[in-house]
């Protein structure tokens, strides 16, 4: 059966699909890079089989290379699943229910901390922060405003965190490389997984 991709994001000149069902496929990603890099219209595509995830730049409409990809069997574009639905039973993940609560609780401790005046952390967690926002989040914008105020506790002298939280970074980082390393796959033409790039070729 066709996986089904849903729409994330979509802006002019840039597509974002997610293909939940094969997250952590690195074959399959892999097959998407080499089989839609080369469409016309493509600019760039990058895929992270670890969140499932596609990144289209195309200098043209997306319908083709969304046809391109169904008619090759890759992948069909399918409605958004609404963010409000329950998921159903059989993919509902433990805890779902109880990191939803510690979310919403940690943001309410954010905005206290903001009416203490107590806005950022030391330059490490600043630096942990950005670390994430790209690294698991895919937003380099977001990591470079950490990196910006990491910078800035290092010029106020306020470089390390408590050795428990710089031991948890350290644990984390580990597990972050194992996974990269389990899930690497390199061909002949320089892609590289789990982050899948793909340019397309001229001449």
């Amino acid at each position: 059966m066709t996986p089904i991709a849903t729409i994330q994001h979509q802006i002019p000149g840039r597509l974002r699909l997610r293909i939940s069902a094969r997250r952590g496929d690195v074959s399959f990603f892999q097959g998407i890079v080499q089989a839609l890099s080369q469409l016309p219209g493509v600019d760039k595509l990058d895929a992270i089989p670890l969140t499932g995830s596609i990144i289209i730049r195309h200098s043209g409409p997306a319908q083709p290379i969304a046809a391109a990809a169904t008619e090759q069997g890759l992948f069909e574009i399918g409605p958004e699943e609404p963010k409000d639905a329950p998921a159903p039973s059989s993919r509902r993940r433990p805890y779902a229910g109880l990191r939803s609560t510690a979310a919403t609780g940690l943001s309410g401790l954010a905005l206290f901390q903001v009416a203490r005046g107590q806005l950022t952390g030391n330059a490490a967690e600043n630096f942990w922060n950005a670390y994430g926002a790209q690294r698991i989040l895919g937003r380099p914008e977001i990591a470079a405003g950490f990196m910006l105020l990491g910078l800035a506790q290092v010029l106020r002298g306020q470089l390390l965190g408590s050795a428990s939280s710089l031991f948890f970074y350290s644990l984390i980082t580990r597990q972050l490389g194992s996974v990269d390393r389990g899930a690497t796959v390199s061909d002949d033409s320089g892609v590289t997984l789990p982050s899948v790039s793909g340019d397309q070729q001229t001449g």
